[in-house]
């Protein structure tokens, strides 16, 4: 059996060159050469990746929220993430700031789903919307915040979408899918613009309707959903494996707006999973938060 270092000198060359790509710390913590298993710690990883790089036996490739490496003189045209290393949960679990705690050691070795995104909040403007909807529906009024709620929309069985017009002329909107988060794959991203395009038409064909009926009424104009921005969004995972043991709930914070929870999941069907989030604020546009959280450098190709 060789020793840890030459064990990561073996995988390094497998990856680079059988594999054709770079790797990161994620490649090194659980792996077999020559039918022997190894498992490193991060710290014990971290130093020898510094010897190596002092050595100049490899360099550093570039950053992804995670360094990536590769040997010197192979280099890679593109980048690529840890979604597209076959690994689901490893990149998202790694920022958790607990990895000495029990529950990320029994989590961190447990099966997962892919990485999913629920519980999203998008804004947008549009003058003179309040007061439209104001004449119309006065009902729908809250007296105590002055905000308007429309009533929820759903689409595709599983996203239940609600719209909220302040007085201030913002429409806030929540799509809720908790049981069913929307995976970060293309046929549920391509779900999740249709559904955005859907309510941009609904917005503005029961605007058109109210203008219609009031000769007085004001022009109001709905932006493009691709303009919409996303405020906030809860990025996570689900364990595969169903929970058995006794149910919890952790919230952790780290600095002044990073949240991380783990908890027991139950799910319509009563089946209880595991759940690991971070709740993030990406307060871009749809479209380009959609993309940066799929590829935050942009895929992987060999030159």
């Amino acid at each position: 059996m060789m020793n840890g270092l030459d064990a990561i000198r073996r995988r390094i060359r497998e990856i680079v060159v059988y594999d054709d790509r770079p790797f990161s710390f994620i490649d090194l913590e659980n792996f077999e050469v020559d039918g022997t298993r190894y498992e490193l710690k991060h710290g014990t990883i971290r130093n020898y990746l510094s010897k190596l790089t002092r050595s100049g036996e490899i360099e550093f490739a570039y950053s992804s929220g995670i360094a990536f490496y590769t040997l010197p003189g192979k280099t890679f045209s593109k980048y690529m993430t840890a979604n597209h290393m076959g690994d689901h949960s490893s990149l998202l679990l790694h920022q958790f700031p607990i990895r000495n705690t029990p529950i990320y050691k029994w989590i961190k070795n447990r099966r997962f789903d892919k990485q999913a995104l629920h519980d999203i909040r998008i804004t947008l403007e549009a003058s003179g919307i309040w007061l439209l909807f104001f004449k119309r529906h006065p009902n729908l009024v809250n007296n105590d915040n002055q905000d308007l709620r429309l009533p929820t929309l759903t689409f595709f069985e599983y996203l239940d979408i609600g719209m909220t017009i302040h007085h201030s002329d913002t429409v806030s909107i929540s799509i809720g899918c908790s049981f069913r988060p929307i995976a970060l794959d293309f046929p549920d991203l391509f779900q999740l613009i249709e559904a955005l395009t859907r309510v941009e038409v609904h917005l503005t064909n029961t605007i058109n309707g109210l203008i219609a009926d009031d000769l007085n009424a004001p022009s109001v104009l709905v932006p493009r959903f691709t303009t919409w921005i996303v405020k906030m969004w809860h990025f996570g995972i689900d364990s595969l494996d169903e929970y058995d043991k006794e149910e919890f709930h952790v919230t952790f914070e780290e600095g002044i707006s990073d949240l991380f929870r783990i908890y027991t999941k139950r799910m319509k069907n009563n089946r209880v999973i595991v759940r690991a989030e971070r709740q993030e604020y990406p307060n871009e546009e749809v479209m380009m938060a959609i993309v940066k959280k799929l590829y935050p450098r942009g895929h992987l190709i060999s030159s």
